[in-house]
């Protein structure tokens, strides 16, 4: 990469191309940032691994192509330094496309508004499509478990019950992201009008209501939580801010102790949130407003989803192999759902 300064050009490396990238990503979120600068350290590690060029000029499509390859086929990727389960399997078709809308990302910055590496196409290279794994909801059987589990904590641990009590509340009551309901403070906390203020995707705040149970789980957290020493609202044993990665832990601990053996965590409880909002008759376009989404994309996602269960349902009472094998009045009360005798 070239930049011209003074008459004079100076080849910039890869890795003070990455530099400067991130120090323009500042205006967003922290876990947007911490999530660029992950993508591209790693990018950054494979580059150096596989003796690339130095100057990021010199990087092209191939070279992307062959990163891509690595992740799909590699186990135990970034040379055992991430500490991430995840890289320790070869990576998902999401994952794979995540990386690489990163990396062309930072070449359109360098080349379109930057001007400081001419255009080498990488912007304009195909990614494999993403082809995202279904996420199952939560059943309330499962919810329910993991909230006796809070309250039988609560008899050894009144700060600890009550705060991940009030946190899984909170979770299955307003299906806020994880990095949001991290990242609440005491300030946001309207008790008075039950509203809670998050900071979701692109620094956007929104304000969730909070209704009579997860209003009353928080309502018990603040009695036990410490009143002075952070104004994090969610905090540690030692009065330490509870981080996105130990809010995880602790839901996969919690599982453990509730017997929940399906798979996942967090992210459940936004999907568990979701179709359950819709299945009681939420508006579609309310819910997409408490989730913080720009499109419907993601809401239509959810209504598949609560169609296809109502489907299965309506199938179990309108099966027509029972129905011929078993007289049409099977469990309908009569109904004549027929065209003709």
């Amino acid at each position: 990469m070239v930049t011209k300064t003074a008459g004079t050009e100076v080849s910039l490396t890869l890795s003070q191309l990455i530099a400067a990238f991130l120090v323009s990503r500042r205006q967003l979120s922290p876990d947007t940032q911490r999530y660029y600068e992950t993508c591209l350290k790693n990018f950054q590690w494979y580059a150096k691994k596989e003796g690339w060029p130095e100057a990021a000029s010199l990087i092209g499509r191939d070279h992307v192509r062959q990163f891509l390859d690595y992740m799909r086929q590699s186990k135990n990727r970034w040379g055992y330094r991430d500490p991430t389960r995840s890289s320790h399997y070869t990576a998902s078709p999401g994952t794979i496309n995540h990386y690489g809308r990163v990396v062309k990302r930072l070449f359109r910055w360098a080349s379109d508004e930057e001007e400081i590496v001419p255009d080498n196409g990488i912007w304009r290279l195909k990614l494999p499509r993403a082809n995202y794994r279904q996420v199952e909801p939560y059943t309330d059987s499962e919810v329910l478990a993991m909230l006796q589990g809070c309250e039988d904590e609560f008899q050894s641990s009144r700060f600890l019950g009550s705060r991940n009590q009030a946190i899984i509340s909170m979770f299955a009551d307003t299906g806020m992201r994880l990095s949001e309901l991290a990242g609440i403070k005491l300030a946001d906390l309207h008790s008075s009008i039950k509203q809670v203020r998050v900071t979701g995707k692109g620094a956007k705040m929104r304000v969730l209501p909070l209704q009579g149970e997860s209003m009353k789980a928080l309502n018990r957290y603040l009695i036990y939580r410490p009143r002075e020493g952070s104004e994090w609202l969610w905090l540690g044993d030692e009065g330490q801010r509870l981080s996105s990665s130990s809010i995880t832990s602790m839901v996969e601990r919690l599982k453990k102790r509730a017997g929940v053996t399906s798979d996942g965590l967090v992210h459940r409880f936004r999907h568990y949130f979701a179709t359950r909002y819709l299945e009681a008759g939420g508006n579609p376009n309310f819910l997409r407003l408490l989730l913080g989404h720009e499109s419907y994309a993601m809401v239509l996602h959810y209504t598949r989803m609560v169609d296809a269960r109502q489907a299965i349902d309506e199938h179990d009472r309108f099966s027509p192999l029972d129905r011929l094998r078993k007289g049409r009045n099977h469990n309908h009360n009569n109904d004549d759902w027929g065209w003709r005798e």
